[in-house]
């Protein structure tokens, strides 16, 4: 009986940590049952390594996430066309959920980026200011151009496309390099292993340093000699230090007469 009480006791904590894990990830993270909060379209060139769920940050603080990604065609003029027409080319429109009412102002940026070199993709907001930020002091320059707020929704109806920007992912531009120098690259590594060769085989003064004894005990010698010599400056130097005062005690009296 007492075995069959510590298993249940352990089978409810494991269907309790599962509950929890189930609610701080689908509940709290843009799942199914996330509750509505503010939507905005954000159209970029592409999506690279974004993902329905993925995180959106203002300044680096959470603040929702991407609850859509669909393509739609651009007109001549750049405008967003309705589904099925045909246009000039494609462009990525990401549906932001956000927990609240954000106001843009011409200076905004939407950046997907790396959160950090490892980590994800997140969509970062950053939704501009009415003054200029001082790249150095991050004090508002309240003398400088002021910045109109973006009005998403005119009194038209019609929607104001809201771009978007896409950095590199730096683990794709590695790659890319990489590809890019593969043959520079491979003959690099060729010369290394050259002279790593010639050291093993004693080729070069390195190489006989390394593999010939008699060269590796005169260098030794040489080393020896070498501190000998500046053992000898140092104690001259000494002694010159402590016959200094006499010197000076001498010439002080000779110039007396």
């Amino acid at each position: 009986m007492k075995s069959l009480g510590r298993s249940l006791i352990v089978g409810i904590l494991f269907i309790f940590a599962l509950l929890a894990v189930g609610y701080f990830t689908i509940v709290t993270e843009g799942g199914p049952f996330q509750k509505e909060g503010f939507n905005l379209s954000v159209y970029f060139p592409d999506a690279e390594g974004i993902k329905v769920g993925g995180k959106v940050t203002i300044h680096g603080v959470p603040f929702g996430y991407v609850s859509k990604i669909r393509l739609v065609q651009i007109s001549e003029s750049g405008e967003i066309l309705p589904e099925g027409t045909p246009g000039i080319g494609t462009k990525v429109e990401l549906t932001l959920l956000l927990k609240a009412p954000i106001n843009l102002y011409d200076n905004y940026q939407i950046v997907i980026k790396n959160e950090s070199l490892l980590s994800g993709r997140v969509v970062a907001l950053d939704p501009g200011s009415k003054f200029s930020i001082d790249p150095g002091t991050k004090q508002f320059q309240m003398d400088g151009t002021v910045h109109s707020p973006v009005v998403i929704t005119p009194k038209g109806g019609k929607m104001v496309p809201i771009q978007g920007k896409v950095t590199q992912d730096p683990l794709v531009s590695l790659s890319e390099l990489i590809a890019e120098n593969r043959a520079d690259i491979r003959k690099t590594v060729q010369n290394i292993s050259d002279i790593t060769g010639k050291i093993n085989d004693g080729k070069g003064t390195l190489g006989k340093l390394i593999n010939e004894s008699d060269v590796h005990k005169s260098v030794n010698t040489t080393l020896g000699d070498a501190q000998v010599v500046l053992k000898e400056i140092r104690e001259g130097l000494e002694d010159t230090r402590e016959q200094a005062p006499v010197t000076s005690f001498i010439r002080s009296a000779l110039s007396a007469f």
